[in-house]
């Protein structure tokens, strides 16, 4: 496992970074940049962030539970979802968090982080085939996780029950041997907190609206409904108690070869079209900067220069400005407006 971590970066409350205030500057002349320069710039941007799960027509990739619309209907008329506000709601914290184009970031820091432990890289290396799907496997991911947000309750509730069954599946050994399983509930904290530390990272240094540090606790508080949903034993309910549960897996973080392997590919996926490849190194600076203390350190590197953190904060506001509210959670209003 190598050398020991330094005891600071193991016991010492971690809050997300914001934005500076060139950062800050830079996002404000993006947004402003891109409204202006809409009619032009839309469509490039599209081509360019396909790649990264924007669609052509500009909406974040969704799914439709049980062949209903983005309405909660079922082509036949009003259905039981109508008015049902899911999980969390308008008035949520993790509502606005979920709409904001900084998610865009937060995908790359929580896959980067959850390749740190062996026995969860080794399902993924064993099972979802990353380098010939990986952009598959990541709107995969992005749908599951914008549905819980903003799909009915019901339909939210059937997306966790699918992934249990598909866990009881993703079952193998590492390459030194030892089992896996996806369905272990060590495992599941692990992909739990990184997800969510990775949302709340990227939506401090990156959204146009960043989270208060109480609003970090009330986010953490919200998602851990998905977490008891999808068979997580005691999700935690306050940042420190996120944090806290990120620490105590370090005795079984590495920087292995499939995870040096994941990160490589990660930082320059090999067949990324010309057009993508330089939002995409703007977006991997950002999730860089995203990283805590102990994951910068796991996984050998540094807090990328300003002007590379500065050029993914103007990317991701003007990208916001551009394509709007994700389609998620367009369909989540049409559906309460009846």
């Amino acid at each position: 496992m190598g050398a020991p971590l330094p005891s600071s970066v193991v016991s010492d409350l971690w809050v997300p970074p914001t934005p500076s205030l060139v950062e800050t500057a830079t996002g404000a002349a993006a947004g402003a940049w891109a409204a202006m320069g809409a009619p032009v710039l839309v469509r490039l941007v599209r081509m360019g962030l396909g790649p990264l799960g924007v669609s052509r027509d500009g909406r974040l990739p969704s799914h439709n539970s049980n062949g209903k619309n983005g309405n909660g209907k079922n082509g036949n008329g009003a259905g039981p979802e109508d008015r049902d506000p899911g999980w969390f709601g308008p008035d949520s914290v993790t509502w606005r968090v979920h709409a904001d184009t900084s998610m865009l970031v937060a995908g790359m820091t929580a896959f980067a982080l959850q390749t740190l432990h062996p026995r969860a890289m080794a399902g993924v290396w064993d099972h979802s085939a990353f380098g010939g799907d990986f952009f598959g496997r990541t709107r995969r991911t992005g749908e599951f996780v914008q549905g819980v947000v903003y799909d009915p309750s019901d339909a939210a509730q059937r997306r966790c029950d699918v992934l249990r069954r598909i866990h009881t599946k993703v079952i193998g050994h590492t390459p030194d041997g030892r089992p896996y399983s996806a369905g272990d509930p060590e495992l599941l904290e692990w992909v739990h907190v990184t997800e969510y530390l990775a949302i709340a990272s990227a939506n401090r240094r990156f959204a146009a609206r960043p989270m208060s540090r109480a609003e970090l606790d009330t986010y953490v508080a919200e998602v851990a409904k998905v977490g008891s949903a999808v068979g997580v034993e005691n999700p935690p309910r306050t940042w420190a108690e996120l944090d806290a549960a990120f620490r105590r897996h370090a005795p079984d973080l590495a920087l292995g070869e499939q995870a040096a392997t994941a990160v490589r590919y990660l930082e320059s996926p090999p067949f990324l079209p010309a057009v993508a490849r330089p939002p995409w190194r703007a977006v991997w600076a950002g999730a860089l900067a995203c990283l805590p203390p102990l994951g910068r350190t796991l996984l050998r590197t540094s807090e990328p220069p300003l002007p590379e953190v500065a050029a993914c904060r103007a990317l991701v506001r003007a990208v916001g400005r551009l394509l709007g509210e994700p389609l998620p959670l367009r369909a989540a209003k049409q559906r309460l407006a009846g």
